[in-house]
């Protein structure tokens, strides 16, 4: 088995609040895909991950493992910046 650290937001916060990033260990054994998303905060947008496992169940990560961080691009993690209109930006 092989555990690596990831950070995620929980899939559904309690009513009125806002959902906080917690650390989880995965077994990369049991990933099916890591594709890149945007995630929308009230205060930010975030480059992020859509990360789907064995079981069907999916989760938003904000942070993955450099290990595969590597892979699928740096470029990928990370706050949007958003000086111009986010319509015509591309993905960062």
């Amino acid at each position: 088995m092989k555990f690596r650290k990831f950070t995620i937001f929980p899939t559904k916060p309690a009513q009125g609040q806002e959902a906080e990033e917690i650390e989880v260990l995965f077994n990369l054994d049991h990933i099916i895909s890591i594709k890149p998303i945007r995630i929308s905060r009230p205060d930010k947008i975030l480059n992020g991950f859509w990360i789907r496992t064995t079981n069907g169940k999916k989760y938003r990560a904000s942070k993955i493992p450099d290990e595969l961080l590597s892979i699928i691009g740096e470029k990928y993690q990370g706050p949007v910046n958003l000086m111009v209109d986010s319509d015509e930006q591309p993905f960062q």
